[in-house]
């Protein structure tokens, strides 16, 4: 089952120009089906093509990438096999935009045995999103060529729905018992530099490259040099901080293996080679025995808890759901690649 996406989620993405994606007849939108929900629920086209569009563009960063490594233009992009079965990106792409109302719809039916009430803060938060989005992705995505009349106001309609139904997703999940062990949570932290052969940086007046750069750090660092001052003197070079449960059976990196033996304080380094080439790390223990990291540890599995207490109590629900009819007129919507 599809986990319910933010009704913000769009804000996140990098934008660029959609294309291809115009249809005949927009205004007609609002008086065509593009799905039913029982009796009870109708999804008409103009809402329907605009989550199909928003969807769209939340992949206009991937297409981008494979624009620059593979030559893909958007047209072959949409048309080609997604890897699931043996859709296209397109059918797959309107399969989850359906997947989701069907969702929403399913968890609306159970609103009454929750708080669903949307408060004045809700509403303005909606408010916000909608201007957000229209200030961010103005000319990319609300145009008539792109979602016809499909008004503010409707998208605000749309917007409470999904809000209401994420109230009934996190009324669920706080009904959850959640059993989580310090053990579980006890945490370190390591913060590292992490660079290959192709690596390049100086040592005063000369130049220094790959392994001779770990070894040149790990001196440093010995020596009483701390990460922010080399992270500056050696600015090209990429580093991090990052913490693990300590007793995560879950984790397989090198990092983690060879951090979780550290002492506080303590710096060691060591070459990955499992993606067929060396990559040298300098790794530096910042803590171990982290506080902050064993708190926030310890939100992370309650949520996990909580996610598989919802995937339960929403499997009975399908089963009980009302019958779900996508439409031709929405499977017909245009994508680039089209024919």
């Amino acid at each position: 089952m599809r986990k319910i996406k933010s009704i913000i989620a769009l804000l996140l993405v990098t934008v660029l120009l959609l294309s291809g994606c115009g249809a005949s007849n927009k205004s007609k939108y609002g008086s065509v089906v593009a799905a039913t929900y029982g009796s009870e629920r109708t999804v008409y086209l103009d809402e329907a093509n605009f989550w199909l569009r928003a969807g769209q563009l939340s992949y206009s960063y991937i297409i981008n990438i494979y624009k620059q490594l593979y030559g893909v233009t958007e047209d072959t992009f949409w048309a080609s096999e997604s890897g699931r079965r043996t859709q296209t990106y397109g059918e797959s792409l309107k399969e989850d935009v359906m997947a989701e109302f069907r969702q929403m719809f399913i968890l609306l039916d159970h609103a009454g045995e929750y708080d669903t009430a949307l408060t004045d803060e809700d509403l303005s938060r909606i408010d916000k999103a909608v201007t957000d989005m229209k200030a961010s992705y103005g000319s990319y995505l609300f145009t008539e060529s792109i979602i016809g009349p499909y008004s503010d106001e409707q998208l605000k309609e749309s917007l409470k729905l999904r809000s209401q139904a994420i109230k009934v997703w996190h009324g669920v999940r706080e009904q959850a018992t959640t059993n989580v062990t310090d053990e579980e949570c006890k945490s370190f932290t390591l913060q590292y530099f992490r660079m290959d052969d192709s690596a390049a940086t100086k040592d005063g007046e000369t130049d220094v490259k790959g392994k001779a750069i770990a070894d040149l750090l790990e001196a440093a660092l010995n020596s009483g040099k701390t990460f922010d001052e080399l992270s500056k003197t050696h600015s090209s070079l990429y580093t991090s901080k990052e913490s693990f449960r300590r007793n995560d059976t879950e984790q397989t990196s090198q990092l983690f293996t060879v951090g979780k033996d550290m002492l506080e304080g303590q710096v060691r380094q060591f070459t990955d080679s499992s993606s067929g080439k060396d990559i040298y790390y300098v790794v530096k223990c910042i803590s171990a025995d982290d506080a902050d990291a064993a708190l926030k540890a310890r939100e992370e599995l309650e949520s996990e808890q909580k996610e598989a207490h919802f995937n339960e109590v929403f499997a009975e629900w399908q089963k009980a759901a009302k019958d779900f009819s996508v439409k031709s007129a929405f499977m017909q919507l245009p994508l680039p690649g089209d024919k």
